[in-house]
């Protein structure tokens, strides 16, 4: 199997259509249907179902398709990597980073400086919302952010995570020994959030409203570590990503949601067309250095 070949399927699994194919890879259309063939040869599957009318993919096809995407990205990436240390890789790299920073970004971070020492990297901390416009007016290279809620156009989502928030409340509180709390069990409570922009505001802002439920905003703040402080003394509740690190707040308790939970989705968003090498580069850092075991992830563009 060569990657010539993968990039002939993958211009005709796209298209569905061998015409526009052969010309988006620049060969004759005997050439693409001669490739195609004798990758099914060796595979020993039919990848494609061709008719007078139409051309759809096989089960085996779309099973092929993920991989050749994974594949083909990764053979881009080290081209780039090559290409970037032949050329002294350099120059800055702006990244917007929010609060409620994923668990081990920070580990690909330090490995991409310690690989491309001549890259000044530049981190931003805000808002999601901000980070999402300044990465679509081209002021931040790349962002992890959360992307519930309204994207601006012309971003590119590579998703890493969606996961359950959880519910977060002191020790003392009349819920804390409760294996699970559903929505509608905390309309009466306090809650300790961000500012409106910021990701778990947006997503609880869109949660309850969904629900036809109202909750009762105590206490507005601008970082992680008060909200955490305030929550642990009892002066509120909050709804946190469970990726958060909460270490070092024994007063803090962390309760399940109940089902249907929402959710926190983070990605990598780079502006959409030709994207820095480096930041491809560290983009792929991040992907390679997430859980074995889940699916590739599906980047997709906004309108």
């Amino acid at each position: 199997m060569e990657l010539r070949q993968l990039e002939h399927f993958l211009a005709a699994a796209e298209e569905l259509h061998f015409t526009r194919a052969a010309q988006r890879v620049n060969i004759v259309q005997s050439g693409l249907s001669s490739s195609i063939g004798a990758l099914e040869r060796e595979l020993g599957a039919k990848l494609f179902v061709r008719s007078t009318r139409a051309v759809r993919l096989t089960q085996e096809g779309e099973v092929l398709l993920a991989e050749a995407r994974r594949i083909l990205a990764a053979a881009d990436t080290a081209r780039a990597a090559v290409a970037g240390i032949a050329a002294g890789l350099r120059g800055r790299l702006t990244v917007g980073i929010m609060q409620c920073f994923r668990r081990g970004l920070t580990e690909a971070l330090a490995a991409f400086h310690a690989g491309y020492p001549a890259v000044e990297l530049r981190l931003v901390q805000a808002p999601s919302a901000d980070l999402l416009d300044r990465v679509a007016a081209g002021t931040l290279d790349l962002a992890f952010a959360c992307v519930a809620g309204e994207m601006p156009a012309g971003l590119t989502i590579t998703p890493l995570d969606d996961a359950p928030l959880v519910f977060a409340c002191s020790a003392g509180h009349r819920l804390a020994g409760r294996s699970a709390v559903a929505l509608r069990e905390t309309v009466n409570e306090d809650f300790v959030d961000y500012p409106p922009g910021w990701g778990t505001r947006t997503v609880l802002d869109a949660a309850f409203t969904e629900a036809g439920l109202r909750r009762r905003l105590a206490c507005e703040v601008g970082d992680t570590g008060t909200l955490l402080e305030l929550v642990a003394h009892g002066l509120g509740v909050a709804m946190l990503p469970p990726s958060l690190d909460t270490r070092g707040h024994d007063r803090l308790r962390l309760i399940a949601l109940a089902a249907p939970a929402p959710t926190f989705p983070t990605a990598i968003v780079t502006a959409a067309g030709a994207t820095p090498a480096a930041a491809r580069i560290l983009r792929d850092t991040v992907l390679t250095a997430q859980p074995v075991g889940g699916s590739a992830p599906a980047t997709r563009a906004t309108g």
